[in-house]
């Protein structure tokens, strides 16, 4: 089959400049995470000390009124994504069921809606938090960077713990992506056998042929779900013990701050900014490891596309 000139990455590009929009207003939804650990600073380290109601009403109007932006930065980026989903299933879907319809013509046998199950799949992962944990992820560095700039100490424990979740999600990686590509193949086949079936129910049921294409059927499907029980259970450990080190540095980097301020190097507030500003550092990180099925799905359903199309 000639490939309509790239018809996926067409349509990708005219998805770009949505999706860079998403990126430009995280750059603003990032910077302003930055405002309650700030908030939080000033006041242990300025209002606690001059006991100023003036400065702490000007201080948490001001944070206040930026978290308001925040919150509308975060639904308008939400929309966004939608909409380039939106838009990716307007270009892909009319076109990409013209080409599964003429292969149904030309081999009715082998018809199957595959496809436009494929660019379901896509469309969803583009609209969801995968995308998101993708534009925050260059930020780990930064918010690292500004724990550092608190103090090295506060630092390293934070750098730790981005290696040892990055570390947790290649893990995630390596365990399940055999099995996630197995259970979608297996899923795949199972469904198209039920189409295929459905197709032809007048022949089947009367050649007797019912039972062997059940447990044919079932054999597949069992299979599936076989693999994705095992890919799950497996997410799911690597998920808990992202969660368990994420809670845990909190606890330590708390300890640490608290150790340092104990002996004058840092002040309280400094303490509870840099938990606060390492606890963003590691979101995007655990969030990719809590999406990685999504993401595992959506890459196999795009291949697929680009075979097809």
């Amino acid at each position: 089959m000639q490939r309509d000139d790239n018809l996926l990455e067409y349509t990708i590009k005219k998805c770009k400049s949505r999706l860079l929009i998403v990126i430009f207003f995280s750059l603003f939804i990032n910077l302003l995470m930055f405002v309650a650990p700030l908030h939080m600073l000033q006041i242990y380290d300025r209002v606690l000390v001059s006991r100023s109601e003036v400065t702490l009403l000007v201080l948490t109007t001001l944070a206040i009124g930026l978290l308001f932006i925040y919150g509308l930065l975060e639904g308008i980026r939400s929309r966004l994504l939608v909409r380039v989903g939106l838009q990716f299933d307007e270009l892909m879907s009319g076109k990409t069921f013209d080409v599964v319809f003429d292969a149904a013509v030309h081999n009715p046998r082998l018809a199957t809606p595959q496809a436009l199950r494929d660019v379901d799949v896509v469309r969803e992962f583009i609209s969801g938090g995968a995308i998101i944990a993708l534009c925050d992820a260059p930020w780990v560095p930064i918010f690292i960077g500004v724990c550092f700039i608190l103090h090295p100490t506060l630092g390293f424990v934070a750098l730790i713990g981005a290696v040892l979740v990055f570390v947790l999600a290649a893990i995630n990686e390596w365990l399940t992506r055999t099995t996630l590509s197995d259970a979608n193949r297996l899923s795949i086949q199972a469904s198209n056998e039920a189409v295929s079936s459905l197709r032809n129910a007048e022949v089947v049921k009367a050649l007797g042929m019912l039972k062997g294409v059940r447990d044919s059927w079932r054999k597949n499907k069992d299979g599936a779900l076989g693999y994705q029980a095992i890919a799950s259970d497996r997410a799911g450990s690597v998920v808990a013990s992202s969660r368990f080190i994420r809670m845990g540095l909190q606890v330590v980097i708390l300890a640490t701050g608290g150790y340092l301020a104990i002996q004058d190097v840092i002040t309280p507030g400094t303490m509870i900014a840099a938990s606060i500003i390492m606890g963003r550092a590691l979101a995007p990180v655990e969030m990719a490891v809590a999406q990685w099925k999504g993401f595992v799905s959506a890459r196999d359903a795009y291949r697929r596309l680009q075979d097809l199309l």
